[in-house]
């Protein structure tokens, strides 16, 4: 049997997600925070989005930038994530305070995170307002990926890397590596 909530504060049902820390760099401050709500939007162009609340540091930044960047952690990262997830850059440095390590984007100004098994560089292309986040679109000008992360089809390798999923609130999870990674048939149905 299944319950039925009308009355909506929360809804998480839609969870998990792959943690992501986004982030831009303007002359005046680099912040970076965990984001749990992107999806890919199209594939050519390739379009990227994330959903970000409006009183968010990192908000003003992209506004102000004109770019971001998105960086996908591995289960190791559990901690970082929950940092610049629990912490607004309003209140301190989060690249300071915890001793974050940035590497140079390729096209963009804003830097990805060095630790990240993959990375995207977005230029922004539009902004739209859903209730309280705004959904920044990003243009993709460049993939960094770990070497041995992905395999020659672009499928995630589980035996390399144990992607950071979020559940909401403080819970996390991973993949589970013992499960084989299953590929139908091309002329299956799905």
């Amino acid at each position: 049997m299944k319950t039925v909530a009308t009355t909506l504060e929360k809804f998480q049902c839609f969870y998990h997600y792959t943690v992501a820390l986004v982030g831009a760099k303007t002359a005046k401050h680099t912040n970076f925070m965990a984001c749990a709500w992107h999806t890919a939007l199209s594939f050519d162009p390739p379009l990227f989005g994330v959903l970000v609340a409006k009183k968010r540091l990192t908000h003003r930044v992209i506004t102000e930038a004109g770019e971001f960047s998105v960086n996908f952690l591995a289960w190791e990262d559990i901690q970082l994530s929950a940092q610049m997830g629990r912490i607004s850059g309003h209140d301190l440095d989060k690249i300071q305070e915890f001793h974050v390590e940035l590497a140079p984007s390729q096209v963009i100004q804003s830097p990805i995170l060095e630790t990240a098994y993959a990375a995207m560089e977005c230029q922004l292309k539009e902004t739209r307002s859903f209730g309280d986040h705004d959904l920044f679109v990003g243009k993709v000008v460049a993939v960094h990926q770990e070497e041995g992360s992905f395999d020659a089809e672009g499928v995630l390798n589980p035996a390399q890397v144990k992607p950071l999923l979020y559940l909401g609130g403080d819970f996390y999870t991973s993949i589970i590596n013992n499960t084989p990674v299953h590929q139908l048939p091309k002329d299956s149905e799905a």
